[in-house]
């Protein structure tokens, strides 16, 4: 299920400058359709304060799905700002289905060195084996989220080049395009309809046998990645961004991909300001 957690990223470039950047948090309700069955209810919240910013989202199965099982997730990520740059320095990953319960934590040490940690843990802990240098730029895939936020806050370009993102498991690329402004049109599933900035994010693998942890792990990209019509490893998401009120941050307003099992889309139900 934790593979249809948004990676929400969307792009804009506002007028305003980093000095006319204001404070901002917003807390958002999605619902996760899958194939047309709705199948996940997230909660997100946000904070872009100074020079830190704190995000976090909760997931858990509805409808049918929930019949057959209990699953649901927390993430958490917290760390600095640097100009449009999110310097991620923790992040949690939460994933309970059942009585079976695990928690990864990234600390990230600067220059690349990671801590990771996963409880309960099989095997002794083992030394971090990816070299540093292919981790030094590396963000968790939440603060990657944070990274496109925060220069579209500052009016910086948000959806342009590639970023390297590391779930504590596999190190991936994100190669992001611009799709402009467009105008979306309101879903009923959804409450925003209206001019937005798409963004093209795909996703390629590119370590895959991680030594952190518990256990290792094969380079077989099928777990995560699902067949595209691209490259066979290659995941695309495509999200859309706009402010849904007066008052309130722009925020991915709907979010598509492709399964396995079918269409995944994403829809905002929700917005109000706060994070809490």
């Amino acid at each position: 299920m934790h593979r249809f957690l948004p990676i929400a990223v969307s792009i804009a470039a506002l007028a305003a400058g980093p000095a006319a950047a204001a404070d901002t948090s917003a807390r958002m309700t999605y619902d996760v359709y899958v194939g047309g069955v709705r199948m996940l209810e997230v909660t997100s919240g946000l904070s872009l304060a100074g020079d830190r910013y704190d995000a976090g989202l909760s997931a858990h199965v509805v409808g049918v799905a929930a019949a057959f099982s209990d699953w649901r997730s927390n993430v958490q990520s917290s760390g600095g700002l640097d100009g449009p740059r999110a310097r991620p320095a923790r992040n949690v990953v939460e994933r309970i289905n059942g009585d079976d319960a695990r928690t990864t934590t990234i600390t990230f040490l600067g220059g690349g060195r990671m801590d990771v940690e996963i409880v309960p843990k099989k095997k002794p802990k083992r030394e971090q084996t990816i070299p540093p240098e292919q981790l030094v730029h590396a963000v968790d895939p939440l603060s990657g989220v944070v990274s496109i936020l925060q220069s579209l806050r500052l009016g910086a370009e948000a959806c342009k080049g590639e970023v390297a993102v590391f779930d504590g498991r596999r190190l991936y690329r994100a190669d992001m395009t611009d799709g402009g402004s467009v105008m979306l049109e309101k879903s009923d599933l959804g409450m925003y309809g209206g001019a937005a900035q798409r963004c093209t994010v795909s996703l390629t693998p590119v370590v895959g046998d991680f030594n952190f942890g518990d256990e290792r792990r094969s380079v077989k990209p099928t777990e995560y990645f699902q067949q595209s019509s691209r490259t066979s490893e290659q995941r695309v998401i495509d999200t859309w961004l706009a402010s849904p009120g007066a008052g309130l941050p722009a925020v991915p307003v709907r979010i598509q991909s492709e399964s396995p099992w079918g269409r995944v889309i994403v829809h905002l139900r929700a917005v109000a300001a706060g994070a809490s």
